[in-house]
Protein backbone atom coordinates (compact mmCIF):
# COMPACT_ATOMS: atom_id res chain seq x y z
CA UNK A 1 0.00 0.00 0.00
CA UNK A 2 1.39 3.31 -0.90
CA UNK A 3 0.36 6.73 0.10
CA UNK A 4 -0.55 7.63 -3.41
CA UNK A 5 -2.66 4.71 -3.59
CA UNK A 6 -4.98 5.51 -0.73
CA UNK A 7 -6.54 8.68 0.26
CA UNK A 8 -7.97 9.29 3.44
CA UNK A 9 -10.28 11.87 5.20
CA UNK A 10 -11.67 12.54 8.37
CA UNK A 11 -14.48 14.59 8.91
CA UNK A 12 -15.49 16.27 12.92
CA UNK A 13 -14.89 18.07 15.60
CA UNK A 14 -11.60 18.75 17.78
CA UNK A 15 -14.01 18.01 21.22
CA UNK A 16 -14.79 14.34 19.72
CA UNK A 17 -13.34 11.46 21.14
CA UNK A 18 -13.98 9.60 18.35
CA UNK A 19 -12.39 12.06 16.02
CA UNK A 20 -9.37 12.15 18.34
CA UNK A 21 -9.52 8.19 18.68
CA UNK A 22 -9.76 8.05 14.71
CA UNK A 23 -6.91 10.38 14.09
CA UNK A 24 -4.47 8.79 16.99
CA UNK A 25 -4.62 5.60 15.04
CA UNK A 26 -3.84 6.79 11.77
CA UNK A 27 -1.21 8.91 13.09
CA UNK A 28 0.58 5.81 14.81
CA UNK A 29 0.17 3.72 11.59
CA UNK A 30 1.32 6.57 9.55
CA UNK A 31 -0.92 7.38 7.40
CA UNK A 32 -1.55 10.56 5.88
CA UNK A 33 -5.27 11.81 6.35
CA UNK A 34 -7.11 15.12 5.28
CA UNK A 35 -9.08 16.91 8.95
CA UNK A 36 -11.72 18.63 8.26
CA UNK A 37 -13.52 20.27 10.94
CA UNK A 38 -17.38 20.97 10.88
CA UNK A 39 -17.38 23.76 13.48
CA UNK A 40 -15.27 26.47 10.98
CA UNK A 41 -17.47 28.72 10.71
CA UNK A 42 -16.32 29.13 6.83
CA UNK A 43 -17.37 27.84 3.95
CA UNK A 44 -15.45 24.85 4.58
CA UNK A 45 -16.88 24.21 7.69
CA UNK A 46 -20.38 23.91 6.13
CA UNK A 47 -18.96 21.65 3.68
CA UNK A 48 -17.45 19.44 6.57
CA UNK A 49 -20.93 19.15 8.23
CA UNK A 50 -22.54 18.71 4.65
CA UNK A 51 -20.69 15.68 4.18
CA UNK A 52 -21.30 14.34 7.60
CA UNK A 53 -24.99 14.14 7.10
CA UNK A 54 -24.65 13.11 3.49
CA UNK A 55 -22.65 10.25 4.98
CA UNK A 56 -24.81 9.18 7.54
CA UNK A 57 -27.58 9.43 5.22
CA UNK A 58 -25.82 6.77 3.01
CA UNK A 59 -24.99 5.05 5.40
CA UNK A 60 -28.50 4.68 7.57
CA UNK A 61 -30.64 6.36 5.17
CA UNK A 62 -31.44 9.57 7.41
CA UNK A 63 -29.17 12.73 7.85
CA UNK A 64 -27.57 11.62 11.69
CA UNK A 65 -25.37 13.82 12.96
CA UNK A 66 -22.74 11.22 13.86
CA UNK A 67 -19.05 11.59 13.62
CA UNK A 68 -16.75 11.12 12.90
CA UNK A 69 -17.49 10.68 9.20
CA UNK A 70 -14.16 8.93 7.59
CA UNK A 71 -13.88 8.88 3.71
CA UNK A 72 -11.09 6.30 2.25
CA UNK A 73 -10.46 5.90 -1.74
CA UNK A 74 -7.87 2.52 -1.79
CA UNK A 75 -6.61 1.26 -4.91
CA UNK A 76 -9.62 3.35 -6.90
CA UNK A 77 -12.38 1.55 -4.29
CA UNK A 78 -14.39 4.20 -2.24
CA UNK A 79 -15.27 3.39 1.07
CA UNK A 80 -17.53 5.27 3.57
CA UNK A 81 -17.63 5.13 7.51
CA UNK A 82 -18.89 6.41 10.34
CA UNK A 83 -17.84 6.33 13.57
CA UNK A 84 -15.48 3.31 12.61
CA UNK A 85 -13.87 1.25 15.03
CA UNK A 86 -10.29 0.95 14.58
CA UNK A 87 -10.50 -2.64 13.45
CA UNK A 88 -12.73 -1.95 10.33
CA UNK A 89 -9.97 0.84 9.47
CA UNK A 90 -7.40 -1.22 9.54
CA UNK A 91 -9.53 -4.48 7.64
CA UNK A 92 -10.10 -2.21 5.08
CA UNK A 93 -6.75 -0.68 5.11
CA UNK A 94 -4.94 -4.29 4.97
CA UNK A 95 -2.99 -3.47 7.63
CA UNK A 96 -2.38 -6.75 9.33
CA UNK A 97 -1.55 -6.91 12.74
CA UNK A 98 -0.22 -9.86 14.39
CA UNK A 99 1.37 -10.92 17.53
CA UNK A 100 4.88 -11.95 17.99
CA UNK A 101 3.99 -15.09 19.82
CA UNK A 102 2.07 -18.07 19.44
CA UNK A 103 1.62 -18.97 23.57
CA UNK A 104 1.70 -16.66 26.42
CA UNK A 105 1.74 -17.13 30.09
CA UNK A 106 -1.32 -14.62 29.99
CA UNK A 107 -3.52 -13.50 27.51
CA UNK A 108 -5.77 -10.33 28.88
CA UNK A 109 -8.76 -9.62 27.00
CA UNK A 110 -9.38 -5.45 27.24
CA UNK A 111 -6.40 -2.48 27.18
CA UNK A 112 -8.86 -0.18 29.99
CA UNK A 113 -7.16 0.55 33.50
CA UNK A 114 -7.86 -3.31 34.74
CA UNK A 115 -6.57 -4.91 31.71
CA UNK A 116 -3.75 -2.90 31.29
CA UNK A 117 -2.54 -2.95 35.46
CA UNK A 118 -2.69 -6.07 35.40
CA UNK A 119 -0.32 -7.14 32.42
CA UNK A 120 1.93 -4.13 34.40
CA UNK A 121 1.76 -6.31 37.05
CA UNK A 122 2.35 -9.49 35.44
CA UNK A 123 5.22 -8.27 33.45
CA UNK A 124 7.14 -6.97 35.87
CA UNK A 125 7.14 -10.23 37.60
CA UNK A 126 8.17 -11.63 34.35
CA UNK A 127 6.16 -13.21 32.33
CA UNK A 128 5.28 -12.88 28.89
CA UNK A 129 1.70 -11.17 29.00
CA UNK A 130 -0.13 -10.53 25.55
CA UNK A 131 -3.10 -7.73 25.76
CA UNK A 132 -5.68 -8.26 23.12
CA UNK A 133 -8.39 -5.11 22.18
CA UNK A 134 -10.80 -4.45 20.13
CA UNK A 135 -11.18 -0.95 20.01
CA UNK A 136 -8.77 1.92 21.53
CA UNK A 137 -6.28 0.97 23.89
CA UNK A 138 -7.49 2.51 27.47
CA UNK A 139 -11.15 1.72 27.01
CA UNK A 140 -13.42 3.88 28.25
CA UNK A 141 -11.39 6.09 30.16
CA UNK A 142 -9.99 7.24 26.81
CA UNK A 143 -13.55 8.62 25.88
CA UNK A 144 -13.90 10.27 29.51
CA UNK A 145 -13.31 13.87 29.06
CA UNK A 146 -11.28 14.15 32.32
CA UNK A 147 -10.44 12.67 34.94
CA UNK A 148 -11.09 14.25 38.06
CA UNK A 149 -10.93 11.27 40.88
CA UNK A 150 -7.82 9.24 40.07
CA UNK A 151 -4.94 9.49 42.45
CA UNK A 152 -1.86 11.14 41.38
CA UNK A 153 -3.34 13.90 39.46
CA UNK A 154 -3.93 16.84 41.31
CA UNK A 155 -4.93 18.91 38.81
CA UNK A 156 -7.02 15.93 37.34
CA UNK A 157 -5.81 14.20 33.16
CA UNK A 158 -7.93 14.31 30.53
CA UNK A 159 -9.02 10.55 29.66
CA UNK A 160 -6.93 10.70 26.28
CA UNK A 161 -3.57 11.28 28.21
CA UNK A 162 -4.12 8.88 31.22
CA UNK A 163 -4.86 5.94 28.52
CA UNK A 164 -1.39 6.57 26.45
CA UNK A 165 0.54 7.09 30.49
CA UNK A 166 -0.97 3.31 31.23
CA UNK A 167 0.31 2.13 27.76
CA UNK A 168 3.76 3.52 27.78
CA UNK A 169 4.06 2.01 31.45
CA UNK A 170 2.50 -1.38 30.64
CA UNK A 171 5.35 -1.18 27.41
CA UNK A 172 7.82 -0.04 29.42
CA UNK A 173 7.59 -3.59 31.23
CA UNK A 174 7.82 -5.94 27.51
CA UNK A 175 3.71 -6.15 27.67
CA UNK A 176 2.38 -6.76 23.86
CA UNK A 177 -0.71 -5.51 22.96
CA UNK A 178 -2.42 -6.30 19.52
CA UNK A 179 -4.80 -4.11 18.29
CA UNK A 180 -7.41 -3.54 16.93
CA UNK A 181 -8.49 -7.34 17.19
CA UNK A 182 -11.75 -8.60 17.82
CA UNK A 183 -11.28 -12.20 20.52
CA UNK A 184 -14.32 -14.97 18.91
CA UNK A 185 -14.04 -17.09 21.78
CA UNK A 186 -12.01 -18.44 24.55
CA UNK A 187 -11.89 -22.57 24.49
CA UNK A 188 -9.62 -25.77 25.37
CA UNK A 189 -6.05 -26.91 24.41
CA UNK A 190 -8.17 -30.02 22.61
CA UNK A 191 -11.31 -30.42 20.68
CA UNK A 192 -14.17 -31.39 22.75
CA UNK A 193 -12.35 -31.34 25.86
CA UNK A 194 -13.80 -29.22 28.95
CA UNK A 195 -12.09 -26.62 30.61
CA UNK A 196 -11.64 -29.15 33.61
CA UNK A 197 -9.60 -31.61 31.20
CA UNK A 198 -7.31 -29.25 29.84
CA UNK A 199 -4.38 -26.95 31.52
CA UNK A 200 -4.08 -24.36 28.65
CA UNK A 201 -6.59 -22.16 27.12
CA UNK A 202 -6.90 -20.99 23.56
CA UNK A 203 -8.16 -17.79 22.83
CA UNK A 204 -8.80 -17.21 19.13
CA UNK A 205 -9.17 -13.89 17.44
CA UNK A 206 -9.71 -12.87 13.65
CA UNK A 207 -6.45 -13.83 12.23
CA UNK A 208 -4.81 -15.56 14.73
CA UNK A 209 -4.58 -18.22 17.64
CA UNK A 210 -2.99 -18.20 21.33
CA UNK A 211 -2.05 -20.52 23.63
CA UNK A 212 -1.92 -19.67 27.40
CA UNK A 213 -2.22 -20.41 30.86
CA UNK A 214 -4.17 -17.75 32.20
CA UNK A 215 -6.53 -15.78 30.57
CA UNK A 216 -8.30 -12.26 32.39
CA UNK A 217 -11.44 -11.09 30.95
CA UNK A 218 -10.69 -7.04 31.14
CA UNK A 219 -13.56 -6.02 28.38
CA UNK A 220 -15.43 -3.89 30.10
CA UNK A 221 -18.86 -2.64 29.28
CA UNK A 222 -21.07 -0.17 27.07
CA UNK A 223 -24.32 1.66 27.60
CA UNK A 224 -27.63 0.36 27.46
CA UNK A 225 -29.33 1.40 25.18
CA UNK A 226 -33.36 2.70 25.03
CA UNK A 227 -35.77 0.65 23.77
CA UNK A 228 -38.86 1.92 23.15
CA UNK A 229 -41.68 3.04 20.48
CA UNK A 230 -39.84 5.17 18.00
CA UNK A 231 -36.46 4.88 19.72
CA UNK A 232 -34.59 2.92 16.66
CA UNK A 233 -35.31 5.57 14.18
CA UNK A 234 -34.13 8.66 15.86
CA UNK A 235 -30.64 6.56 17.09
CA UNK A 236 -28.08 8.95 15.73
CA UNK A 237 -30.49 11.55 14.91
CA UNK A 238 -31.68 12.91 18.36
CA UNK A 239 -30.99 10.12 20.68
CA UNK A 240 -27.45 9.77 21.76
CA UNK A 241 -25.25 8.02 24.44
CA UNK A 242 -21.84 10.16 24.20
CA UNK A 243 -22.12 13.57 25.42
CA UNK A 244 -18.37 14.44 24.52
CA UNK A 245 -19.12 13.12 20.93
CA UNK A 246 -22.73 14.37 20.72
CA UNK A 247 -23.30 17.74 22.81
CA UNK A 248 -22.05 20.19 20.08
CA UNK A 249 -25.16 19.72 18.24
CA UNK A 250 -27.17 20.97 21.12
CA UNK A 251 -25.57 24.65 21.65
CA UNK A 252 -28.07 26.53 23.37
CA UNK A 253 -30.80 24.22 23.38
CA UNK A 254 -32.85 22.03 25.64
CA UNK A 255 -32.10 18.33 26.08
CA UNK A 256 -33.35 15.12 28.06
CA UNK A 257 -30.93 12.92 30.04
CA UNK A 258 -32.36 9.48 30.88
CA UNK A 259 -31.07 7.80 33.94
CA UNK A 260 -30.31 8.15 37.42
CA UNK A 261 -27.02 7.44 38.13
CA UNK A 262 -23.56 8.84 38.19
CA UNK A 263 -22.65 8.93 34.59
CA UNK A 264 -26.23 10.71 33.94
CA UNK A 265 -25.36 13.22 36.98
CA UNK A 266 -22.10 13.59 35.89
CA UNK A 267 -22.46 13.90 31.91
CA UNK A 268 -25.59 16.58 32.53
CA UNK A 269 -23.32 18.71 34.35
CA UNK A 270 -20.66 18.84 31.24
CA UNK A 271 -23.62 19.06 28.37
CA UNK A 272 -24.69 22.26 30.54
CA UNK A 273 -21.76 23.49 31.24
CA UNK A 274 -20.53 23.25 27.60
CA UNK A 275 -23.64 23.18 25.22
CA UNK A 276 -27.24 23.17 26.43
CA UNK A 277 -29.07 25.94 27.69
CA UNK A 278 -31.37 23.56 29.76
CA UNK A 279 -31.11 19.77 30.49
CA UNK A 280 -33.94 17.80 32.44
CA UNK A 281 -32.87 14.60 34.33
CA UNK A 282 -35.54 12.09 33.85
CA UNK A 283 -35.13 9.47 36.57
CA UNK A 284 -37.71 6.12 36.59
CA UNK A 285 -37.45 5.82 40.55
CA UNK A 286 -38.41 7.98 43.33
CA UNK A 287 -34.86 9.12 43.62
CA UNK A 288 -31.72 9.06 41.47
CA UNK A 289 -28.81 6.63 42.78
CA UNK A 290 -26.41 9.13 41.53
CA UNK A 291 -24.03 10.18 44.53
CA UNK A 292 -24.87 12.85 46.84
CA UNK A 293 -21.96 14.62 45.77
CA UNK A 294 -22.98 14.81 42.44
CA UNK A 295 -26.66 15.28 43.45
CA UNK A 296 -25.56 18.23 45.46
CA UNK A 297 -23.77 19.77 42.31
CA UNK A 298 -26.93 19.50 40.09
CA UNK A 299 -29.17 21.18 42.52
CA UNK A 300 -26.64 24.15 42.85
CA UNK A 301 -26.85 24.18 38.86
CA UNK A 302 -29.19 26.57 37.29
CA UNK A 303 -30.75 25.38 34.09
CA UNK A 304 -30.99 21.62 34.92
CA UNK A 305 -33.62 19.99 36.84
CA UNK A 306 -34.48 16.42 38.10
CA UNK A 307 -37.88 14.55 37.30
CA UNK A 308 -38.11 11.72 39.51
CA UNK A 309 -40.75 9.00 38.86
CA UNK A 310 -40.45 9.88 35.00
CA UNK A 311 -40.60 7.04 32.56
CA UNK A 312 -39.68 7.87 28.87
CA UNK A 313 -42.37 5.53 26.82
CA UNK A 314 -42.70 6.22 23.08
CA UNK A 315 -40.71 8.76 21.25
CA UNK A 316 -42.40 10.75 18.57
CA UNK A 317 -41.25 11.26 14.91
CA UNK A 318 -39.34 9.83 11.79
CA UNK A 319 -36.55 12.32 10.65
CA UNK A 320 -36.59 14.56 13.77
CA UNK A 321 -37.68 14.07 17.02
CA UNK A 322 -40.84 15.68 17.29
CA UNK A 323 -41.86 14.69 20.93
CA UNK A 324 -41.06 12.55 24.07
CA UNK A 325 -43.92 10.81 25.57
CA UNK A 326 -42.93 10.34 29.86
CA UNK A 327 -45.50 8.41 31.98
CA UNK A 328 -45.18 9.84 35.45
CA UNK A 329 -45.75 6.80 37.41
CA UNK A 330 -46.38 8.88 40.65
CA UNK A 331 -49.62 9.97 38.92
CA UNK A 332 -49.94 7.78 36.20
CA UNK A 333 -50.07 11.12 34.01
CA UNK A 334 -48.91 10.97 30.49
CA UNK A 335 -47.54 13.91 28.61
CA UNK A 336 -45.69 14.85 25.55
CA UNK A 337 -42.38 17.35 25.72
CA UNK A 338 -40.08 18.99 23.04
CA UNK A 339 -36.70 18.64 24.15
CA UNK A 340 -34.33 19.25 20.76
CA UNK A 341 -32.63 16.08 21.99
CA UNK A 342 -32.28 13.02 24.39
CA UNK A 343 -28.91 11.62 26.03
CA UNK A 344 -29.36 8.66 27.44
CA UNK A 345 -27.18 6.69 30.66
CA UNK A 346 -29.55 3.89 31.71
CA UNK A 347 -26.56 1.44 32.83
CA UNK A 348 -23.76 -1.10 31.08
CA UNK A 349 -24.10 -4.20 29.34
CA UNK A 350 -20.75 -6.36 29.41
CA UNK A 351 -18.66 -6.99 26.84
CA UNK A 352 -18.97 -10.44 27.27
CA UNK A 353 -20.94 -12.36 24.61
CA UNK A 354 -18.12 -13.97 22.98
CA UNK A 355 -17.42 -16.30 26.62
CA UNK A 356 -18.78 -19.90 26.56
CA UNK A 357 -18.27 -22.46 29.67
CA UNK A 358 -18.17 -19.39 32.16
CA UNK A 359 -20.75 -18.22 34.24
CA UNK A 360 -22.72 -15.04 34.04
CA UNK A 361 -25.13 -13.88 36.11
CA UNK A 362 -28.61 -12.69 34.46
CA UNK A 363 -27.56 -9.41 32.60
CA UNK A 364 -24.04 -11.21 31.97
CA UNK A 365 -21.79 -10.51 34.44
CA UNK A 366 -18.68 -12.22 35.02
CA UNK A 367 -19.04 -14.29 38.73
CA UNK A 368 -16.06 -14.37 40.05
CA UNK A 369 -14.61 -15.18 43.64
CA UNK A 370 -11.19 -13.52 44.23
CA UNK A 371 -11.08 -12.17 40.31
CA UNK A 372 -11.42 -16.43 39.17
CA UNK A 373 -14.30 -17.01 37.01
CA UNK A 374 -16.08 -20.14 36.97
CA UNK A 375 -13.64 -22.14 35.55
CA UNK A 376 -10.09 -22.49 36.41
CA UNK A 377 -7.27 -20.10 35.06
CA UNK A 378 -9.88 -17.62 33.63
CA UNK A 379 -10.08 -14.35 35.99
CA UNK A 380 -12.01 -11.30 35.26
CA UNK A 381 -11.34 -7.73 36.39
CA UNK A 382 -13.15 -4.29 35.74
CA UNK A 383 -16.62 -3.46 34.52
CA UNK A 384 -17.33 -6.93 33.00
CA UNK A 385 -17.17 -8.76 36.32
CA UNK A 386 -20.50 -8.76 38.52
CA UNK A 387 -20.00 -6.36 41.09
CA UNK A 388 -17.69 -4.22 39.50
CA UNK A 389 -18.06 0.01 41.36
CA UNK A 390 -17.93 0.87 37.54
CA UNK A 391 -14.69 3.39 38.09
CA UNK A 392 -11.35 3.67 36.74
CA UNK A 393 -9.57 3.66 39.96
CA UNK A 394 -11.65 1.13 40.99
CA UNK A 395 -11.18 -1.13 37.47
CA UNK A 396 -7.20 -0.66 38.07
CA UNK A 397 -7.13 -1.87 41.58
CA UNK A 398 -9.18 -4.82 40.27
CA UNK A 399 -6.29 -5.50 37.36
CA UNK A 400 -3.94 -5.23 39.97
CA UNK A 401 -5.78 -7.92 42.42
CA UNK A 402 -6.41 -10.17 39.29
CA UNK A 403 -2.65 -10.08 38.59
CA UNK A 404 -1.62 -11.56 41.91
CA UNK A 405 -4.29 -14.41 41.87
CA UNK A 406 -2.79 -14.88 38.37
CA UNK A 407 0.56 -15.02 39.61
CA UNK A 408 -0.40 -17.12 42.16
CA UNK A 409 -2.33 -19.97 39.94
CA UNK A 410 0.43 -19.81 37.46
CA UNK A 411 2.84 -20.78 40.53
CA UNK A 412 0.90 -23.29 40.72
CA UNK A 413 0.03 -24.66 38.01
Amino acid sequence: MSEEQTIVNVYGANWCSDCRRTKKYLGEQRIHYGWFDIEKPDVEGEKALQFVYDTNEAIFGTKKRKIPAVEVIKDGERKLFVEPSNFELADFLGLAKRAKKSFYHTVIIGAGPAGLTAAIYLARDGYDVLVIEQSTVGGQAFITNRLDNFPGFPEGITGANFAENVKKQAERFGVEILSPQKVLNVGTCHPNASFDECQYKVVKTESQEFTCSAVLVATGSNYRQLVVPGSDALLGVSIHYCATCDGFFYKNRKIFVIGGGNSAFEESLFLKGKFADHVTILVRGNEPRASPVLQEKVRDRSGIEVWANSKVVELLGEDSLEAVRVKHTETGEVKDYHPDGIFVFVGLSPNTKFLKGVNLDSQGFITTSQQQSSVQGIFAAGDCRFGSVKQAVAAAGEGAAAAIAIREYLSNS
